[in-house]
C-alpha cells in the first residue's frame, strides 16, 4: 500500500469520526424539544453558559459536519477549526459537568448522559488523532482566498442583519409595545446567535416564530461562511512560454507519445514535472478537481516520479486528483503508484491508414455517402498548415470563427482550443468546398512519429450531411501519401455498452445501462459519436478515468462535464463585466 493511500485512509477515518460526532451532537436534545431549539438565555440557563444547549449543539454540529469534508481533503484550515472545536467541546463538557456536579443540581445525572463521560472520551480521542496526525494536513496558505472569505462573511453578515432588521422592525404586531430601531437591532443580532432580545412578545408562538427565523438566518450565515472558508484554492491555470517550449521538446523526442499528448499545449493548462524534467503532466483545476487528460508526456521510466509530483501538488492545495482519458498502460501505473481507482469510460477510435479501404461491404454506407456528396458538387482537400497560402489561412480562420459565433466551444481532452494557428505548423487541415465556398473543415494535430489526432470539426449550417465522411476519407488518402500511419478520431463514451446493449442475450444490467445512456444521449453526444466513428471500422482503444475513491466520483464527473463545456459556466454580472473590460 502506497504512502499516499495510507495518508488518505487516516484523514478519511478522522473525517468519518467527525461526521459521526456531528450526528451525535444533533441528537443531544430530545425530539420533544426539537421545535424549541432556538431558545432564550437568562432565566433557564446559568450565566456561565453563553448559549443554550440546543443552539450550541446545532452550531457546533454544523461546523463539525462541514469541517469533516475539509479534513478528508487534508486541508490545514479544516484541521485548525476541528482542533479548536474539539478543545471547546472538551472544556465545555468539563466546566458544565463540574458546575452541575458541585452545585448538587437535581439533574446531575447529565454528567453521564447528555454531556457525559462517553462524549468526553470521544472528544479527547478525536483531538488526540488530530494532534497525532497533524503533519497530514499540509495544504498551502492562500492569502487571496482568505481575504475573499473575510469579505464574503462581512458582505453576507451585512445582508443578513439588514434582512433580519427589516423583519423585526416592521413586525410590530409580534411585540407588546412598539420597538425602536436600537431595540430592533439588538433583537436581530442576538437572534442570529440564538439569544432572545429585550422586548416582550404578545405570545410565545410569535416569539418562537421570530427567533426560529432569525436563528435560521444565523445558521445559514455560519455554514455558508464556513464552506467558503474551507473551499479549495482556486487558481487560473495557464501554459507558460517556458513550459510550452519544454513540452514541445518532449513531444519531439517521444516517438511513442499518446494520441492526446499534443493537446498538452492547450493554453489553459499548467504543468507538473518529474524531478529529472524528463516527464510532465499538464493539468487544469475545475471545481476543486485537478484534472489531467491522457498519458503523461516524456520518458516512461520517469512517469512514476511525475505522477508523485502530481499527487503532491493536489494535496498541497486540497484538490481532488483525477486523470481523464488515459490509456490502459498509464492507468495501471497510476493505480500502482498512487493507489487510486480506475473506471473504463469508453474507447478511442483509431484508423489504421494502411488498412483503410472504402471497398467492400463493411464500408458500403460510407462509400455511398461519399458518392452522393460528390454528385452534389462537393470536394475535399487536405494540406499541412505550413504549406497553406497565408491568405487562404486567413479565409479558413474567418470562416470557422463565423460558424463558431454564438456557439459553445466544447472540448478539453481532445481539443487544442485554437484553429489554423502558427503555433501548430505541423497540423493538417482538411476542408470541403461547394464550388468556391468553404463548407466544412477538420483540423488534425500530430502525435508520435507519424500519426494524427482529430482536433477541430466544424461545418456550415447549410452544409449537406455526409461531408464529414468525405473529409475523413480525404484525410486518410492524404495521410497515406504523406506517410502517416494512424489517425485518431473522436472518443466514444461507454462504447462497449452501446455495442452490447442491443445484442441478443444481453444481460439485464447491460440493457438497463444501455437505455440510460440512450436517454443521456439526448443531451450529450455519446451514441451519435459511437455510431459515426464505427462507420470507419476503426480499432477501439479503451480509455480510463482514474480517481480517488467512489466517494469522489460524482464530483470528478461533474468537473469533467464542466471542463468539456457540457455544463455552462455561470458567473456574476460583476465578474462578466470585469472579463469584458
Amino acid at each position: 500500500m502506497s504512502a499516499a493511500t495510507v495518508k488518505s485512509q487516516r484523514s478519511r477515518f478522522i473525517s468519518w469520526l467527525l461526521y459521526i460526532q456531528s450526528i451525535a451532537l444533533f441528537g443531544f436534545f430530545s425530539v420533544n424539544m426539537l421545535p424549541h431549539f432556538i431558545r432564550k438565555i437568562g432565566t433557564q440557563v446559568h450565566p456561565i453558559f453563553v448559549i443554550s444547549d440546543e443552539v450550541a449543539s446545532i452550531l457546533i454540529a454544523s461546523c463539525l459536519f462541514v469541517t469533516a469534508r475539509g479534513i478528508r481533503l487534508r486541508r490545514r484550515r479544516a484541521w485548525i477549526l476541528a482542533t479548536f472545536l474539539q478543545s471547546i467541546l472538551i472544556v465545555t463538557s468539563l466546566v458544565r459537568s463540574a458546575h452541575l456536579f458541585f452545585r448538587g443540581h437535581e439533574n446531575s445525572h447529565v454528567f453521564f448522559k447528555t454531556l457525559g463521560i462517553t462524549h468526553l472520551l470521544s472528544e479527547i480521542i478525536i483531538l488526540a488523532l488530530l494532534l497525532r496526525y497533524k503533519k497530514l494536513f499540509i495544504t498551502v496558505a492562500d492569502p487571496v482566498s482568505r481575504r475573499q472569505s473575510i469579505f464574503f462573511f462581512l458582505r453576507t453578515a451585512f445582508l443578513t442583519v439588514l434582512l433580519g432588521l427589516l423583519i423585526v422592525y416592521f413586525d410590530a404586531r409580534s411585540f407588546v409595545t412598539p420597538v425602536g430601531f436600537s431595540q430592533a437591532f439588538e433583537i436581530t443580532v442576538k437572534g442570529l446567535v440564538g439569544i432572545s432580545g429585550p422586548a416582550a412578545f404578545v405570545s410565545v408562538h410569535l416569539q418562537e416564530r421570530l427567533e426560529f427565523f432569525l436563528g435560521g438566518l444565523g445558521f445559514l450565515l455560519l455554514v455558508s461562511s464556513l464552506i467558503k472558508f474551507l473551499k479549495p484554492t482556486f487558481i487560473k491555470t495557464q501554459l507558460s512560454d517556458e513550459n510550452a517550449v519544454l513540452l514541445r521538446e518532449l513531444l519531439e523526442q517521444d516517438q511513442n507519445a499518446d494520441s492526446l499528448s499534443y493537446f498538452a499545449l492547450r493554453e489553459n493548462k499548467s504543468v507538473v514535472w518529474s524531478k529529472n524534467m524528463k516527464a510532465a503532466i499538464p493539468y487544469s483545476v475545475v471545481s476543486g478537481v485537478m484534472i489531467t487528460s491522457g498519458d503523461p508526456i516524456g520518458d516512461r521510466e520517469s512517469w512514476p516520479a511525475a505522477m508523485k509530483s502530481f499527487i503532491e501538488v493536489s494535496e498541497l492545495h486540497a484538490w481532488i486528483p483525477a486523470i481523464y482519458g488515459c490509456s490502459e498502460t498509464a492507468g495501471e501505473i497510476w493505480v500502482r503508484e498512487s493507489g487510486l481507482d480506475a473506471l473504463e469510460i469508453g474507447d478511442e477510435a483509431v484508423i489504421d491508414v494502411s488498412a483503410f479501404n472504402l471497398e467492400g461491404s463493411p464500408m458500403k454506407n460510407v462509400r455511398q455517402t461519399i458518392n452522393r456528396i460528390n454528385r452534389l458538387g462537393y470536394s475535399a482537400h487536405s494540406s499541412i498548415f505550413s504549406e497553406i497560402d497565408p491568405d487562404f489561412r486567413g479565409e479558413l480562420n474567418r470562416t470557422v470563427m463565423k460558424w463558431k459565433r454564438n456557439g459553445t466551444e466544447r472540448g478539453f481532452a481532445m481539443a487544442l482550443g485554437r484553429f489554423c494557428d502558427p503555433q501548430d505548423p505541423d497540423s493538417v487541415i482538411t476542408w470541403a468546398q461547394h464550388g468556391n465556398e468553404i463548407m466544412a473543415v477538420l483540423q488534425f494535430v500530430p502525435w508520435g512519429k507519424k500519426s494524427l489526432s482529430l482536433d477541430v470539426m466544424r461545418r456550415s449550417p447549410e452544409c449537406e450531411t455526409g461531408v464529414n465522411e468525405l473529409m475523413i476519407a480525404q484525410t486518410v488518402s492524404f495521410s497515406a501519401a504523406r506517410g502517416y500511419e494512424e489517425i485518431s478520431l473522436n472518443f466514444a463514451s461507454f462504447r462497449s455498452i452501446f455495442e452490447r446493449g442491443k445484442r441478443l442475450g444481453a444481460g439485464p444490467i447491460t440493457r438497463i445501462s444501455h437505455k440510460f445512456l440512450v436517454f443521456l444521449s439526448r443531451f450529450f453526444q455519446m451514441e451519435s459519436l459511437y455510431r459515426f466513428n464505427s462507420k470507419f471500422a476503426p480499432e477501439w482503444r479503451p480509455r480510463f478515468v482514474i480517481f480517488p475513491g467512489v466517494g469522489n466520483l460524482i464530483k470528478v464527473g461533474y468537473a469533467i462535464l464542466k471542463i468539456e463545456a457540457f455544463i455552462p459556466e455561470f458567473s456574476s454580472p460583476l465578474r462578466r463585466r470585469k472579463s469584458i473590460l
